[in-house]
Formats: C-alpha cells, structure tokens, sequence
C-alpha cells in the first residue's frame, strides 16, 4: 500500500502539537519538580514548532514556504535555549541564570535565526521539488548554513554536558530519571541530524519536531507521572550494604525506596523496595518522627533513630535517609541507671535496716540479671544473713553464711568486710552446683552484700553496677542509722527539757511563794522599824517585785525558746514598745535624757519578750556612759522589708574587738550591764530572726543597731489590694532567711 508522505508529516505534525500542549499543561500542575515550569515552556515551544511546520507542509507558493521555513527555524533555535535553561534548573544550577551567561547562550542558540532575518534574500530560497510523488516547496540554504548551524548546537552540547555530570553526581537522587531524560532525547537529535545532512524522504519535510514531541511525552512521564524513576539513593554513596544498623530510604509518602540487609532483617520482609513503612511495622514512622529511642514488634532490640533529609538539586526535600543505630547495650545501661536512681528514693526512706537489705536483694536479683544476692550485716562482731536469696538459703550451708573473726576468720565475707575491698570468689570448690562465683561487696561498718551469678566472671558493666548498688546501700543504712540515733537524740532532749520545765515551774513557785513570804514579813514589822529605817524594807519590797517579775521573765524566756518558729513570733507595736521601755528606763535612771523619733506607725515580728530587749539595749548606753546626763537617741529607720531601731549614745565607744564579742556569753556583768545582758538580746534577736550590730556614733559614743522584720498590720493590709492578711504575712515572715 503506497503511503503519501506530506500526509504522514501532516498527521505527525498535528499529533506532535497536541502532545506538545498537553505536556505543558500538565507541566503546570507538578510544579514542585524541579525544572517543571521550565520544561512546560520547552514543551509549549515543541507544540508551536509542530505547528508551524504543519503549515510549511501545506504552503502553496514560494513566499508563504520561506516565511513559513525563518519561522520555523526561529521556533527550533527557542528550543535550544530553553533546552539549556531547563538543564541548568534540574541540575540545580540556579544560580548560572544569569544574563551574563545566559545572552552569550541564547545568542548561539540564534545564530542561525540571526542569519536568516539579516540576510534572507540571499541565504534562503524555496523552490518546488517533486520526490516520491509528493511535490512540495523546499528551502535552498547558502554556504554560511553549516557554520551558524553548528553554532546553534553549542547550548544542546552544553545542556548534554551538564546531564551527563549530572547523572554521576554523588548526591544526584534523580540518577535513573537524569538517565532516562538523556536516552530520550537521541530521537530528536537524530532526526535534526538526519535533515541536516540531507537523509530525509523529502527535503521539504523535517520529522524533527514529530520526534522531539515523542521525547516531550517521554521525559513528561519521568518527570511527572512514573514514581518508579521519581527519587532514588544511590546504593554505593547513601547506603552501605555491609553496615549493621539498619538504613531505610523513605520518599515523602514514607515508602521505601532503598534499604540495606540489616532494613530487610529487621522488618521481617526480604525486598521491602516500594512497600509503605506503616505497613511493614506499625508505629514505626511515629518513633522515627520523634527520634526517640523505641523498640518494635516483638524484639527485644532497641533502635536510636538518626534521620537526613534528602534533597534534590534544588534544595527541595524529597525523602528521608534513616540510620536504626542499634542502641540496646545503652539502653540496657540506661534502664539500669533510672531504676537504680528511682530504687535509690526508695532506699533512703527505708526505716530499718532489714527494709535495705530486702530491696538491695530484689534489685540485684530482678534489675542486674543476677540469679541470686544477699546482704550480711554485722552484730556483735558476727556477720549475719539479714536478706538472702532463696537459692543461697537452698544450696548453702548454713555456716557459710555467717563470718566472725573468731569462729570463722577465713571466710570471705568477714575478709570482704575487714579489709573493705572487693573481692570475686569462685563457688565451685564448694559444690554450690547452682552459683558458680559470688561479688562480694563491703558495705562500710554495715557489713557486706554478696550477689552470685552464673559464669566463671563477672563482666565488667555488672561489676560496676553491682558498686552502685552496694555503695546505694551503705548510704540507705547510714541513713537508717542516723534516723535512729536522731530520735533517739530528739527523745532525750525532749526528756530533758520537760525536765527543765518541771525544775524551773517548782523553782518559779518557790521563788514566787519565797518572795511573797518576805514581803509580808518585812511589811509585817512595818510599824516597829523606825521611819529612819524605813528605806531598808522599802528596798526589800523593792528587790521581792524585781524578782518576783524575773521569774516571770525567765519563764517567757524559755516559753520563747522552745517553741516553735510558728508558735513564737506574732505582731508587736514596736511604737508602743519602744515608749514603754524609754519610760522604765526614765524611772530607773534619774539624770538620762532619751529622744524619741518615730516617723510613722511600725510593727515587727517578735513577742512580748521585745519590751526587755530593748530596755536592756537602753540600760547598756546608759550604764556604759560616763558623762553626768547620758544623752540616747532612739529612732527607726525603713530598709526594704525590714525595720531598723537605732539606739545612739554619746559614750565613749566601743572598740572593735568588743563588738563582736560583747554577745558572747563569758563576759562577766560589768560587761554588759545589769539584767539579762547583751547575751539575751543576741538570742532573742536570733529567734525573731532578726540581726543586731553596733557602730561608732559620731561625735563619740556607740550606734546599737536592731533590724527586725516588719510585719504587715491589717491597716496596711487593706491599703495593698496586693497584701495578704496579717497572720499569713506574719507567717512567710518567720520563713524568710535575712543576712547583713
């Protein structure tokens, strides 16, 4: 059957646009591949050569055939440029888009193009040739066609270097795509090179827009359609088939697209090529997402997950490179360091010693993999079994579980526990069929753990846990020991302060009963002591009130002392105070002067005992003061949450080193003044929590400084919308630490 060739140009031609503009539309639609919008207007200007050369084939005279031929041209030498502009995007030369490469490209790919427009009338002539029974205007080219036809290659020839390096780029993941693009695209570069050279079934039909049509559609499907081609590692570059951690390539569905040995082994699947992770292993993409480390299905192996993005020329992340780094003897170490670290609360809060032993023995059993374990404490210079295993109870005798240096100086236990090492000792000498070798382990002046386990040695790991716990136990039953000597301390000290209290109530009463019997007696013979005297029993009545009101005193005191912090402090007017203890020092001291400078309404935390301490402050400028008129001056000052009572004298002063022992408690009385002393004041102001300190006054005399805290009064209260009521303030008061 005869074929009419401009009819098979014709139909190839008009097959040729179509596919041309569908692949360009669907170029569109993946715009996340790379290159995609550039190879859209590749395949859109493909489409537009098939078209104008449809119309070559059907021209009827000679000018329509060489207008029809220059625009032809002028299409194909658009395709090599945008070939190249193409190229350079999916190999991720972005950067290379610039004009000062891209005009010198683009112009080579139009030298022909340029030849044709500047000098149509004497390159180009169409002139009907009549071959194969077909009669059809083909165009005469001059001598310049080969030279600027050759020119016009060069951004093919570039494009075609640049795949080819591409291809064997080490981080190319699109290695079999790159392949099958340049395998494609020897069907247009024959036929171009074909009708160039004149092998053609007629000079007027060029096939080579028919061809490269066919390669728009292939290089479209790569591109767009076939995931088998999509992104790909590189075996010998990404994965290492001898590596013993799995390694797993995901594309961004999560399928697998490569893997090693060690990746099929583990998922159980001998080519997991292509098949969804969550298939293979369940929840096996959550652990990888978080990269925490897990363990899947049934094993008992544990996994680390180490995850590399993997990108395509463009930067554009395309899949994932994961690495299962085996960490099952980490894990495994790790388990052990948390569970030790949460026995170890459970440890310190043991109340007896039996209690330690008991759960040193669960742990060395169930936590370090050994079969049995036991701890010997020591009593009466005998080591005995406090917790042992069943199997030890079973399979040893039961002398050999108790060490003394009399009876059984060469047992190991009592050697461990003398010498305080550590020692390894071999079990089957002994017949113990079930315990081939024992850890024995000191446990400081407690006694000794032993933990047995099968085997000829203990691996080193065990050994150094076995330490942990050893030295975890010692401290637990240090502990329990310090636990039972604080209350046996706490009981005593409770026992003798109800003692104290007992002896101080009978010597309160007594004192107080004594001192009402003087009174009386000396008021008794009131009448009969002449008026001259009289100033004797007038003192003595005197000094029974003063004692009377010291016995009152001390009792405050030692209320005050022990009680708790809670119990001892409450709100005190320190306004109020201070002028009750500057009028018993008026009434006490004839010749004084005291001023008094009170800014505002001040209150502190302290009790009624403040009364006294700052009359025994006042009584100490004045008793240490040598002029004729003492001169005090008392005032407070705000600094920050706490108040300071400034007590001033014009004495002589206080040197240095009498500072800072004036508080001591060995200073005799003429040290310190009459009453309780400087002594008291330091121990009340430490249980007020407050500090005290003297200065130099100047000209000459001593500053005695008082800070105490100030406590917030329900005034103060509903001024602040902030504060809290007056007790709660008082309470966080006594908490708060305060350092000078």
């Amino acid at each position: 059957m005869d074929v009419d060739i401009a009819t098979v140009a014709i139909l190839g031609n008009a097959g040729g646009a179509l596919v041309g503009f569908v692949v360009a539309v669907i170029a569109t639609r993946h715009r996340d591949v790379p290159g995609a919008r550039q190879y859209g207007w590749l395949a859109l200007a493909g489409g537009c050569w098939c078209a104008v050369s449809l119309w070559r084939v059907v021209a009827t005279n000679p000018t329509v055939a060489e207008t029809v031929y220059v625009l032809a041209r002028t299409t194909s030498a658009q395709l090599l440029g945008l070939c190249a502009v193409f190229v350079l995007v999916y190999t991720g030369r972005r950067s290379w888009l610039r004009p000062t490469r891209l005009v010198p490209l683009l112009f080579a790919a139009n030298a022909d193009v340029l030849l044709l427009l500047f000098g149509q009338g004497r390159f180009v002539e169409a002139v009907p040739i009549t071959q194969s029974g077909v009669t059809l205007f083909a165009v005469q080219r001059g001598a310049a066609y080969t030279t600027t036809l050759a020119i016009s290659y060069i951004p093919l020839f570039v494009g075609y270097a640049l795949l080819i390096e591409f291809l064997f780029r080490s981080q190319n993941l699109y290695r079999r795509q790159t392949a099958t693009i340049l395998i494609g695209t020897i069907l247009p570069v024959l036929a171009a090179v074909l009708y160039d050279f004149g092998y053609t079934p007629h000079p007027a039909i060029d096939f080579t827009p028919v061809a490269f049509s066919i390669n728009a559609a292939l290089v479209g499907w790569v591109l767009f359609e076939d995931e088998s081609l999509s992104v790909r590692t590189v075996s010998g570059d990404g994965l290492v088939d001898n590596l013993p951690d799995p390694v797993i390539a995901l594309n961004d569905d999560c399928v697998i697209i490569d893997y090693n040995a060690a990746a099929a082994s583990a998922l159980d699947h001998p080519e997991p090529d292509g098949e969804s992770l969550d298939d293979l292993a369940p929840g096996l993409v959550g652990h990888i997402e978080r990269g925490e480390v897990f363990s899947f299905g049934d094993s008992f192996t544990y996994y680390n997950p180490q995850t590399t993005s993997l990108t395509d020329q463009s930067g554009t992340e395309r899949g994932r490179l994961v690495v299962l780094r085996d960490v099952t003897g980490q894990q495994r170490r790790q388990d052990r360091l948390e569970a030790l670290q949460a026995a170890t609360q459970q440890f310190i809060e043991a109340e007896t010693a039996e209690a330690v032993a008991e759960m040193a023995v669960e742990f060395a059993t169930a936590v370090l993999d050994q079969n049995a374990a036991g701890v010997f404490l020591e009593e009466d210079s005998v080591l005995e079994p406090a917790v042992i295993s069943e199997t030890i109870e079973n399979n040893v005798e039961e002398e050999l579980l108790y060490g003394s240096p009399t009876d059984r100086p060469e047992s190991k236990l009592w050697q461990t526990y003398e010498t305080g090492e550590i020692q390894t000792v071999s079990l089957e000498q002994d017949g113990l069929d079930p315990l081939d070798n024992a850890l024995m382990l000191p446990l400081g002046s407690h006694g000794v753990m032993a933990i047995t386990a099968y085997g000829s040695t203990f691996a080193t790991e065990d050994r150094r846990y076995a330490a942990i716990l050893a030295q975890t136990t010692q401290v637990a039953l240090d502990q329990v020991e310090r636990e039972r000597e604080l209350r046996q301390s706490r009981s005593s000290v409770k026992r003798r302060r109800e003692q104290i209290e007992f002896f101080n109530g009978i010597l309160r009463h007594s004192l107080h009963n004594a001192m009402v019997v003087i009174r009386g007696r000396a008021e008794h013979i009131r009448d009969d002591v002449p008026s001259s005297k009289q100033r004797h029993l007038d003192s003595i009545s005197d000094w029974c009130g003063t004692l009377t009101e010291m016995s009152e005193t001390i009792r405050d005191i030692n209320n005050t002392v022990t009680a708790s912090e809670a119990e001892r402090l409450d709100t005190v007017d320190l306004n109020a105070t201070l002028r009750r203890s500057i009028e018993s020092l008026r009434v006490e001291y004839d010749s004084v002067s005291v001023s008094c400078e009170l800014d505002g309404e001040y209150s502190v935390q302290a009790n009624e005992l403040l009364e006294e301490v700052l009359l025994s402050i006042l009584r100490n400028a004045v008793d240490h003061n040598n002029a004729d008129t003492p001169q005090v001056t008392v005032s407070v000052q705000q600094a920050g949450d706490w108040l300071q009572v400034r007590i001033a004298d014009d004495g002589p002063g206080m040197s240095d080193e009498l500072k800072t022992k004036v508080f001591e408690r060995g200073l005799s009385p003429d040290q310190t003044a009459d009453g309780f002393g400087l002594y008291f004041v330091s121990v009340m102001m430490e249980l007020y929590g407050g500090t005290l300190w003297f200065e130099d006054n100047r000209p000459t005399g001593t500053v005695a400084v008082l800070e105490l805290q100030q406590a917030v009064t329900s005034s103060k209260a509903g001024d602040d919308p902030q504060s809290g009521d007056t007790e709660t303030a008082a309470t966080e008061a006594q908490t708060k630490s305060h350092n000078r």
